[in-house]
């Protein structure tokens, strides 16, 4: 009797699916009336003919067989059953390794881009307030500058027409023919006296020019005193005689011209320099505004990033690790009934034997009857 199919357990079937359960004849050995039939078979020979009893035996020998035949197919569809399983499982850890290994990869990609931005946003902050700070000290130096020029030229614009008035008025009496004493104690003179006195006190003058100027009022004082008298040649000479009223005044104009022509050039040559400045440093500050924006999204995005990645991970993990042990369950469970198989048809192969040897006892004792 051959048969190349052995019986495996009904309880390793489903431990690795309940939804695959297969049907497997039981064994002989687990079926005594097969036993109970021999016996019967046996004591039947005293009354019944040698070749019913025969037939019974080899009808028996049949259903061994029979039962053999079918427990073979049960078991060859459990085997294709573990192999496909067994593929799809390992196929599916493999992927689920792969995808353990992306998504690491992407969380330390991820992690290293984040510290990369942290950093640059730092970087960009500290930019952003230097730039910020320096803007505004600039704007502060500009606006004290520019109070000092403002009034500055307001003081300019004051002893440029003082002086311009002073000659004016001098040279308006002089083309008149009247006297130096009679010019400079006119009205009209006398009035800008006071004003020529305020501007002893200007800063744009050296002390020789105040000097001088001292010189041509001490003039006017002796002039009045003199008072009546005919004007000499000399008469036009400052008290010292150093020069003429007209060229001290002259002189003092256009020193306080020139000054004040440097102080308008100076004042356009700063204000142009902290537009200069004030336009690199704010386009500076937008584009790392820019920057800093981009580089906050651009922080957002990867952390949203790490951390589904980190959600996927785990998730991942723990199915590795689940189809990891069906896999290993599945195996124990095939083996276990590859086992079972192995016995069971070393059980059968015995069962046949022994009918084999009943049917050639009974012959050797009828004589082949």
């Amino acid at each position: 009797c051959r048969t190349t199919r052995s019986h495996f357990g009904s309880s390793a079937i489903a431990s690795v699916s309940p939804q695959r359960t297969l049907r497997l004849p039981t064994p002989l050995s687990a079926r005594p009336a097969m036993r109970v039939s021999c016996i019967a078979v046996v004591g039947a020979t005293a009354a019944n003919p040698i070749s019913k009893v025969l037939d019974l035996l080899h009808d028996l020998r049949g259903k061994v067989v029979s039962d053999g035949e079918e427990e073979q197919k049960s078991y060859e569809s459990f085997a294709k059953f573990c192999k496909d399983e067994s593929t799809q499982k390992k196929f599916e850890i493999e992927d689920g390794r792969n995808q353990v290994d992306s998504l690491t990869a992407t969380i330390e990609k991820a992690a290293a881009t984040i510290s990369e931005l942290d950093s640059k946003i730092e970087s960009l902050t500290k930019n952003v307030k230097a730039n910020d700070n320096d803007l505004s000290a600039a704007t502060d130096v500009r606006k004290k500058e520019h109070e000092d020029y403002v009034a500055n030229d307001k003081e300019m614009i004051e002893v440029v027409d003082t002086l311009e008035r002073a000659i004016a008025t001098l040279e308006k009496a002089l083309k008149k023919g009247s006297s130096l004493v009679q010019a400079v104690s006119s009205p009209q003179m006398k009035k800008l006296t006071d004003s020529l006195s305020a501007i002893m006190d200007a800063a744009v003058f050296s002390t020789n020019d105040k000097k001088r100027l001292a010189s041509l009022m001490q003039s006017k004082e002796d002039a009045e005193f003199e008072a009546g008298q005919a004007p000499q040649a000399a008469a036009y000479e400052t008290h010292d005689g150093s020069s003429s009223i007209l060229d001290v005044l002259g002189d003092m104009l256009d020193k306080a011209e020139g000054q004040k022509a440097d102080a308008d050039k100076a004042e356009m040559t700063s204000q142009f320099e902290y537009n200069k400045v004030k336009q690199s440093l704010t386009d500076q500050i937008a584009f790392d505004n820019k920057q800093l924006e981009a580089a906050r999204k651009g922080l957002a995005e990867q952390q949203e990033v790490k951390s589904t990645a980190e959600g996927d991970l785990t998730v991942t993990q723990k199915e590795l690790a689940e189809d990891t042990a069906t896999l290993n369950d599945l195996h124990d469970a095939c083996e276990q009934a590859a086992s079972e198989f192995e016995a069971s048809l070393a059980q059968r192969k015995g069962e046949c034997e022994a009918l084999d040897t009943a049917v050639k006892i009974l012959k050797e004792k009828t004589g082949g009857a």
